[in-house]
C-alpha cells in the first residue's frame, strides 16, 4: 500500500485498517543495498529531529542542514510549513550519499529508517475524528516496494529497534499533537481572511519554531517540548481569539 498517496489523494484510506500492524506483526524483508529508494525520492519528509540528529553527526548546524538539503514549503492539507528532502542532479539521488552509500546511516531520517514500513497516527477508535489530542495511537504498514528481498522475516519491533526508533517514541507523538494543533489554528486564519503578511509572519514563526530553534551541543527531547509547549500555545491564542469583523464595502 502506498502511504503517501493515500494520503495525499485519500485513495483507500477506507480500506487502511485492514493493513494496519502491531509490535508483534512479521513482514519479509532483506534489504540488498541497490540504492534504488535513494533515488527518485520526493516524498521524504523531515521532522525536527531528523534534521538535528543529521546536524550532529556533520558537525554542521540545522540551519545549514535545513540550507543544504531540504526545501519547506506549505502543506496543502496541513497549511503549515513542511520540510522534504531536495534530490540532488540529473539522478534526482539523496544529497546525503557519498560514494553511494548514506553518509547519516545510522541516524537518518525516519521515514528512511522506517522503510518498507511506514506509522500513522490514530485516535482511541480508528476511522472517527481525533478529538482527544493527548491520546494518541501510532501504528504501522507494510508500503510498497520493489526492491529487497522477501529472505528475512522481521517484527515491526525489531524493526524498529535496528535503527534505534523507541517503541512508544514520546517525541513522534507530541511531534503529531503539535502538528494537528496548529492545522486547525491557521485554517482559523485563514477562514478570517487575514491578509498575506500576518498569515506569512504566523507561518515563518512555526517554521522557525518548530524546526530551527534547536542547539546541537544540547539535547533535542528538552529544546523540542520548549518549542511543542510554545507553538501549543500558539495555536490554543488563535483558536480562543475572536475572528476579526468583516468590514463593509
Amino acid at each position: 500500500m502506498n502511504l503517501f498517496k493515500m494520503m495525499q489523494t485519500g485513495e483507500g484510506i477506507e480500506h487502511l485498517e485492514e493493513h494496519l500492524l502491531n509490535l508483534d506483526s512479521e513482514f519479509r524483508f532483506k534489504c540488498r543495498r541497490c540504492g534504488k529508494c535513494c533515488i527518485h525520492q520526493e516524498t521524504i519528509i523531515f521532522n525536527a529531529r531528523d534534521i538535528y540528529n543529521i546536524a550532529k553527526k556533520k558537525g554542521m548546524t540545522v540551519q545549514e542542514v535545513v540550507n543544504a538539503y531540504t526545501e519547506a514549503y506549505i502543506g496543502r492539507n496541513s497549511h503549515i510549513p513542511i520540510v522534504h528532502l531536495l534530490s540532488n542532479g540529473p539522478k534526482g539521488a539523496c544529497p546525503l550519499l557519498e560514494n553511494g552509500r548514506c553518509s547519516v546511516h545510522n541516524c537518518k531520517p525516519t521515514v528512511c529508517a522506517l522503510f518498507p514500513l511506514g506509522r500513522v497516527i490514530i485516535g482511541e477508535k480508528f476511522g472517527e475524528p481525533i478529538e482527544d489530542l493527548d491520546n494518541l495511537q501510532v501504528k504501522y504498514m507494510l508500503n510498497e516496494h520493489s526492491c529487497g528481498s522477501a529472505k528475512r522475516v522481521n517484527t515491526v519491533r525489531s524493526w524498529l529497534a535496528k535503527f534505534g526508533i523507541p517503541e512508544h517514541d514520546e517525541f513522534y507523538l507530541l511531534w503529531n499533537k503539535v502538528l494537528m494543533s496548529l492545522t486547525p489554528a491557521i485554517m482559523k486564519l485563514e477562514e478570517a481572511k487575514v491578509s498575506e503578511p500576518v498569515l506569512s509572519m504566523f507561518w515563518d514563526a512555526i517554521y522557525q519554531t518548530l524546526y530551527l530553534q534547536y542547539d546541537t551541543n544540547q539535547e533535542f527531547m528538552p529544546q523540542f517540548q520548549v518549542a511543542a509547549d510554545k507553538l501549543l500555545r500558539l495555536s490554543e491564542e488563535i483558536m480562543k481569539a475572536q475572528p476579526p469583523a468583516h468590514q463593509e464595502a
